[in-house]
């Protein structure tokens, strides 16, 4: 479409973020049969009978026998409140770069991180939960694959739970995963995820909808109905608009750095946020390309101090990035910890990812307030983690000396060493009541994440300014399906829509679940219904489940004309789990 009077064009759906949040949305836009809604043996069931409609057999105008006991007449079985394949015009903006995944591939490449944390159904492929598992099978990659361990079948015997409560332990979290479902806890390779996505874009043909472009500003105008979108390219419009930055979103130095009032420059800096690389010369090939740690830091050489860099920060990503100056030669790296170092497989326990995640979910969508399901994110993602693998890692960099780890520390003042003021002298405080102690270092790295707040999404402000929406810790309090109201058709997914999608929204899980929620709304709103009148259609009711006999026919009749007492959001989480 376009806008006569400065003709620019008006795209139905523009994604904002080309990460895995928007990737999943747009993929979910262009799948009319997804495993949320539809099982394996039901995709076979119902593209093998659309498969056998040939034009002799349409002109016949024959129901199709689907069962033994009945038939379904072809109109039952093929319609269905769903989306056009190709009809819908989706445009993606991405700061980063003009390919999906651009920041993701980049983040791992800068890391050296050569296999996700994540189990093998976490991607954001819609139409089959075993789809990566498929893919790696069909190319022959399953050598790519490293075995979760200790995850399945493993259980506390009686006696075990007896001695851990008599000591006082923490109590170990018993697991129901059985061999059954051995072959979901493998982590895939970054190659291989990242060749995944790419068959993704290909199979539902979004390779040409990215475009690089930063958004400055988002307004919208309720007259017009549409969307105005300020970027580094132009002008941009939309009648219905997805935020899916995710972890795209700025890293910054934490509000408490003691650095932020003395000048770091360079030396200070956050994980994301990478270093300029130094000026090239014309006669030599140096590499030019910014890098999480400053080349400058390789070469520095103190007679009676070694070369040293501290990071801050408990999570996953601090252990990478010192895992990372080891490999780069750095000889003493100090990871500073406010906790303790805990240890977890995954940033989230099992009871919110495994298959008896329904319980836990249940729990979270039926909380009184959004406070509460704050509070419960809290708990269920309890801080910064690390994965057996690396904890293994910072323990042989420890007893080699290469590594130190501050466990319950805090950085409670900083200043410039007075010999070149080149270096930094940290003072850090620990729990116990004795004096602080010092360290010096060359470089400072913090990874302590980025954080989840619509008020600090710039792009957004215009958005807040004019309809207000409450927020609980940062996060927007959306409609259920994850849209600011139901008069703005802005659709926000990922981190930020945890309130909606629980403890596992900043994952690619999430990314999923976000998605379907997301598709579900934007189909009936670019089909013209409202809600008033998709309940007087029934528009719960999914034709094509009831034609393969998955839904009760009775929904059809609306017989006593009262709405259902559950929540259409409940009814849709339920079926995506």
């Amino acid at each position: 479409m376009t806008d006569f009077e400065g003709d620019i064009p008006i795209h139905y759906v523009l994604i904002i973020g080309a990460g895995p949040c928007g990737l999943a949305v747009a993929a979910r836009l262009r799948e009319s049969t997804p495993s949320a809604l539809f099982t394996e043996s039901e995709h076979q069931k119902f593209h093998f009978i659309k498969a056998r409609q040939t034009p002799k057999s349409q002109s016949k105008n024959k129901p199709i026998r689907t069962s033994r006991r009945g038939h379904t007449s072809r109109d039952r079985l093929l319609a269905g409140h769903s989306i056009s394949n190709h009809d819908l015009d989706i445009a993606a903006l991405d700061a980063n770069g003009d390919q999906w995944m651009s920041s993701w591939n980049e983040k791992f490449e800068d890391l050296g991180i050569t296999h996700l944390r994540s189990p093998m159904f976490f991607h954001p492929d819609p139409r089959d939960r075993d789809g990566m598992l498929e893919f790696a099978v069909r190319e022959g990659r399953q050598g790519e694959l490293k075995e979760i361990s200790g995850v399945v079948g493993k259980e506390l015997s009686k006696h075990q739970r007896k001695k851990t409560r008599d000591g006082n332990k923490r109590s170990q979290e018993t697991t129901y995963i059985d061999e059954r479902d051995r072959h979901d806890y493998f982590r895939p390779s970054q190659a291989l995820f990242k060749d995944y996505c790419d068959s993704i874009v290909k199979q539902y043909d979004l390779a040409n909808l990215v475009q690089k472009s930063e958004v400055s500003s988002i307004t919208y105008s309720a007259p017009s109905a549409l969307f105005t979108l300020q970027t580094s390219t132009g002008i941009k419009k939309a009648r219905i608009v997805v935020l899916a930055i995710g972890a795209a979103a700025k890293p910054s130095l934490p509000p408490d750095c003691p650095f932020c009032n003395l000048s770091p420059n360079d030396s200070v800096r956050h994980v994301f946020s990478k270093c300029p690389a130094p000026t090239q010369h014309p006669d030599t090939n140096t590499n030019t390309t910014p890098t999480i740690l400053p080349p400058t830091l390789y070469s520095k050489s103190y007679p009676s101090h070694p070369t040293s860099l501290a990071i801050i920060g408990g999570g996953l990503t601090s252990a990478q990035t010192a895992h990372l100056a080891s490999l780069s030669n750095i000889p003493l790296t100090h990871l500073i910890l406010r906790g303790a170092l805990k240890t977890k497989h995954f940033d989230v326990d099992l009871c919110w990812l495994a298959k008896f995640k329904n319980h836990s979910m249940s729990a979270f969508w039926k909380a009184d307030s959004d406070e509460e399901r704050a509070e419960m994110m809290r708990e269920a993602r309890g801080g910064g983690s690390v994965n057996p693998e690396h904890r293994g890692i910072l323990k042989r960099l420890v007893a080699e000396g290469r590594v130190r780890v501050w466990e319950g520390t805090e950085v409670k003042g900083a200043r410039r060493e007075d010999k070149d003021g080149e270096r930094w002298v940290l003072e850090l405080q620990g729990r116990e009541e004795r004096g602080r102690d010092e360290i010096v270092v060359d470089h400072v790295v913090y990874a302590t994440g980025v954080v989840a707040d619509i008020n600090r999404v710039e792009a957004a402000r215009p958005l807040l300014d004019e309809f207000p929406i409450e927020t609980v810790g940062g996060m927007p309090c959306l409609t259920k399906e994850l849209m600011w109201n139901e008069d703005v058709p802005f659709f926000v997914t990922g981190r930020l829509g945890g309130l909606r999608l629980g403890p596992a929204a900043p994952n690619l899980e999430g990314a999923r679940l976000g998605a379907e929620f997301i598709a579900g709304k934007i189909a009936s709103l670019i089909s013209g219904f409202d809600r008033n009148v998709a309940e007087e259609v029934g528009e719960d009711v999914d034709i094509r489940r009831l034609g393969l006999g998955r839904q009760n026919q009775f929904d059809v009749l609306d017989l006593d004309g009262t709405e259902s007492d559950e929540d259409p959001g409940l009814s849709t989480a339920r079926a995506m789990l």
